[in-house]
C-alpha cells in the first residue's frame, strides 16, 4: 500500500476516476452542486479503491498458488465488495443522512460486488499490459560523459582513445577530436561502454574491434575504421582475458 501511495500514476488515475463520476453524476448525484458532486465522488472513489485494494493484498497470498492470479484478482474484487458496500452507504449516510428513499445496504452490496470484481480484474490486466509494454521498450544505456567534452559532429560511439602528447585523440564513428585529458581520466569517462586498455598509450571499445592479427611478430587489433592498434605485453593477459587475443 505505501509503494502504490509513493507512484503519482495511482493518484492521476483515481484523480481520472473521481473527475468522471464527478462530472457524469451517476446514481442520482447529479442533482448535487457540481462542487460537493465532484468531493463526494473524490472521497467514495479513494476510499473505496483504498479498501478494495487493501483486501484483495491481503487475500492474494492466502489463495493456492495453482489459483490463476487473473482469477484471484476477480476472487477479491468479489471479497472486498461487501466491505465498500458498507464503506458507501456509511459516507452515504454521513453527506446526506439518513434517506428512507435511498439505496437499502443490501441493495447497495449488491451493487458494489460485482462492480469490485469487474474493477480489480481490469486493473489486473491492465497492470499486465502496462508490464508487458515497459519490458519491451529497448534500454538506452546513458551516453558516456567523455562525448560531452566533444565537438556536437563527432559525438558517435566510442571506438578508440590514444595517447597524442598532453592529450588524447578520441574516435568515433564520426570522426576524431583531439582532447586535453589524461588517458586514464578519458577511460573512467567511457562508462558505460565496454572497453579495454591494451597499451600504455591506447584504450578500445570491444565492439570496435574488427580483427585480431600480428603485425612484426607482435599482436595488433585492426579496428573497424581501419585503425590498427598494438597490445603491449603488459596488457596482454587482460587482452585474452576479455577474448581479443587467443
Amino acid at each position: 500500500m505505501h509503494g502504490l501511495v509513493r507512484q503519482p500514476r495511482v493518484w492521476l488515475v483515481l484523480a481520472a476516476i473521481s473527475a468522471l463520476m464527478g462530472m457524469v453524476g451517476p446514481f442520482e448525484t447529479f442533482e448535487l452542486p457540481l462542487g460537493p458532486r465532484l468531493t463526494y465522488w473524490t472521497v467514495v472513489v479513494i476510499s473505496t479503491g483504498a479498501l478494495g485494494t487493501l483486501v484483495t493484498l491481503v487475500l492474494m497470498p492466502l489463495l493456492p498458488p495453482r489459483v490463476p492470479a487473473l482469477a484471484a484478482a476477480g476472487l477479491g474484487g468479489l471479497i472486498s465488495g461487501a466491505p465498500i458496500g458498507l464503506l458507501v452507504w456509511f459516507i452515504n449516510n454521513l453527506a446526506f443522512g439518513p434517506q428512507d428513499e435511498g439505496m437499502s445496504l443490501g441493495a447497495l452490496v449488491a451493487y458494489c460486488i460485482p462492480i469490485a470484481a469487474l474493477v480489480t480484474t481490469m486493473g489486473h490486466l491492465l497492470g499486465n499490459a502496462v508490464a508487458t509494454a515497459a519490458k519491451a521498450q529497448p534500454t538506452i544505456a546513458p551516453a558516456p560523459a567523455l562525448l560531452d567534452r566533444l565537438p556536437l559532429p563527432q559525438r558517435g560511439r566510442l571506438l578508440h582513445l590514444a595517447v597524442n602528447d598532453h592529450y588524447v585523440d578520441v574516435a568515433t564513428d564520426k570522426g576524431t577530436t583531439l582532447v586535453l585529458l589524461r588517458l586514464s581520466d578519458a577511460i573512467r569517462e567511457t562508462a558505460p561502454v565496454a572497453g579495454l586498455q591494451v597499451h600504455r598509450s591506447h584504450w578500445v571499445a570491444l565492439d570496435a574491434v574488427r580483427r585480431t592479427t600480428r603485425l612484426a611478430g607482435k599482436s595488433v587489433l585492426e579496428l573497424e575504421n581501419g585503425t590498427i592498434v598494438p597490445i603491449s605485453r603488459g596488457y596482454l593477459a587482460q587482452a585474452k582475458a576479455a577474448g581479443l587475443v587467443t
